[in-house]
C-alpha cells in the first residue's frame, strides 16, 4: 500500500512537471490601454487559446493573436469570449487585449494557453517521444496525467464562472444598496413632509387684538 501512494505521488510530481507548459492569467486591462502577452514555442504543436472577459463594463474587449513574422492570425473586436485552435511553429507569438475603446471602465480578463492535444507524460517531460511500449506503470501514470490535466481545465472554467457570477452579484448588490438609501431618504423626506403639513392644518390661528385708544 505505501509503495502505491509513492507510485501515485511520483506520478503527480511529474505531472506538476509537465503541467507548466499549460498557462493560466487573469489580467485587469485599463481603459484606453492595451495589454500583450508574448509566449515562446521551441516546436510546431497545435494550441488552444481561450479568454473571457469576467468583469468590466460591457464585458467586452477585443482580442488578437500575433504570429512571430507579425502577421494576425487572430481577430476578434467587442468580444465576450473566444476559444481558437492554431498552429504554433518556432517563435515567440503574442497575444493582445485591447480595451481602448472603453473611455471608462477597465476589463477583467481570465485567459489560458493548452496544448490541443495531451502528450503522455514521456513526451512532456523530454523523454522518449516515440516509446514503443507502454509498462503498466507507464501507463498508470498517465491516466493519472490525463485525469488531474482534466480536472485543472474544468476548474480552469469555473473560476471564470464564479468570477462572471460574483461580478453579476456584487454589481446587483451594488444597486439595491444605493437604490434602498434612495428609498430610505425618500421615505424619511416624506415623513417629515407629512408632520410638518399636519402640524401646520391643526394649528389654531389666533389675531391679535390691539386695545383701541378712546376719543373725547
Amino acid at each position: 500500500m505505501f509503495i502505491n501512494w509513492l507510485i501515485v505521488c511520483a506520478c503527480c510530481l511529474t505531472h506538476v512537471a509537465a503541467y507548466i507548459t499549460r498557462e493560466a492569467f487573469v489580467i485587469i486591462v485599463p481603459n484606453k490601454q492595451k495589454s500583450c502577452f508574448s509566449k515562446s514555442f521551441s516546436k510546431s504543436i497545435k494550441v488552444i487559446f481561450e479568454f473571457r472577459v469576467t468583469e468590466g463594463g460591457n464585458q467586452d474587449i477585443d482580442a488578437r493573436i500575433v504570429s512571430p513574422n507579425g502577421l494576425v492570425i487572430f481577430k476578434d473586436l467587442k468580444s465576450k469570449g473566444n476559444e481558437v485552435s492554431f498552429n504554433a511553429q518556432n517563435g515567440d507569438f503574442k497575444f493582445c487585449f485591447s480595451n481602448e475603446f472603453s473611455q471608462v471602465t477597465s476589463k477583467r480578463v481570465a485567459f489560458n494557453i493548452r496544448p490541443y492535444d495531451e502528450a503522455s507524460l514521456s513526451e512532456e517531460s523530454g523523454g522518449n517521444k516515440f516509446p514503443k511500449a507502454k509498462s503498466a506503470l507507464e501507463a498508470f501514470c498517465d491516466n493519472i496525467h490525463f485525469l488531474m490535466t482534466t480536472v485543472m481545465d474544468f476548474q480552469m472554467k469555473y473560476m471564470v464562472r464564479e468570477s462572471m457570477g460574483r461580478y453579476v452579484a456584487e454589481n446587483l448588490n451594488r444597486r439595491v444598496m444605493w437604490w434602498s438609501i434612495g428609498l430610505s431618504a425618500v421615505i424619511v423626506v416624506t415623513g417629515f413632509g407629512q408632520v410638518f403639513v399636519f402640524k401646520k392644518f391643526f394649528t389654531e390661528r389666533r389675531s391679535s387684538t390691539k386695545p383701541q385708544a378712546l376719543t373725547t
